[in-house]
């Protein structure tokens, strides 16, 4: 999600970032998307499986250079695993992908001849492993959901609209600082406008599938606009704690590949609970 504007003059592009390159991004993922999802499922697996290896490769030379190395290799390795056997399985192969993950990670510092801060390297290693591809395989298990394409239209539409009307509504209307120590140009104005927009997107969206009701779409918006707004704080957080603007160079306009579905990360898990445990 990108970081709403600064709350005194509503200027774009304050932020200092290319709007016209981050909106021609945003459009060629959504493009993307849309190609993949009409496709067969691998092709999503595919997808998410290649921008997250680009993550990781990106993340790994960053935080090396800030002298908090992970272990890129079994990132890379993990990934793969994770998405191939939860593509196969579900949550079952999940599970597994996890498992492998924090062993992979264990066993890759065990292997090495000269060991700086393992803990700290193997914490890192399996926490971006986990937030970053774990947390995105939701994706597939919303595709294995009946409706899929509707299943996962509403989720990562609900995110990008809920990003849409917080910079919108934050932008003109925007006059309280919402978590200034993390980042103080998020407001409660634009952070209602952003749940709004997100339930109101999963309200026309999520009855498609035939059996949905507007209100169960008003409340799976809502919250997952809620989940893709901590998702952005949190990686503002993390953003902040190592000093840097943005998480990578990848992606024109909005920085790295995290920077871009930090709040869909969060969104998709709770997307995909809501979606299996509401009536």
């Amino acid at each position: 999600m990108e970081a709403e504007p600064t709350v005194t003059p509503a200027v774009p592009s304050r932020s200092g970032r290319d709007l016209f390159a981050a909106t021609l991004v945003g459009l060629l993922l959504a493009g993307l998307l849309a190609a993949v999802l009409v496709l067969p499922a691998v092709a999503l697996t595919i997808l998410i499986g290649a921008l997250l290896l680009a993550a990781h490769v990106e993340l790994g030379r960053l935080l090396a250079g800030l002298d908090r190395p992970v272990h890129v290799d079994v990132l890379i390795v993990s990934t793969l695993v994770l998405l191939a056997v939860t593509h196969m399985l579900g949550a079952r192969g999940q599970a597994i992908g996890l498992a492998v993950l924090t062993v992979a990670a264990l066993l890759r510092s065990l292997a090495e001849r000269e060991r700086h801060d393992v803990l700290g390297t193997v914490s890192r290693t399996v926490l971006l492993g986990g937030w970053l591809t774990g947390l995105a395989s939701f994706a597939l298990l919303l595709r294995a959901l009946d409706a899929p394409i509707v299943m996962l239209v509403t989720v990562v539409g609900a995110v990008a609209a809920g990003d849409i009307a917080a910079y919108g509504v934050g932008s003109r209307l925007g006059r309280r600082p919402i978590a200034p120590s993390v980042s103080p140009n998020k407001t409660w104005e634009g952070f209602l406008g952003g749940i709004i927009g997100a339930a109101l997107f999963a309200a026309a969206v999520l009855p498609l599938d035939g059996s949905s009701s507007v209100v169960r779409g008003l409340v799976v918006g809502a919250t997952v606009g809620v989940a893709g707004f901590l998702g952005d704080l949190v990686a503002s957080m993390i953003k902040r704690d190592l000093g840097v603007k943005d998480l990578g160079r990848l992606l024109p306009g909005h920085g790295g590949v995290l920077d871009r579905v930090d709040g869909l990360l969060l969104g998709l898990p709770v997307g995909y609970a809501l979606l299996v445990l509401l009536p």
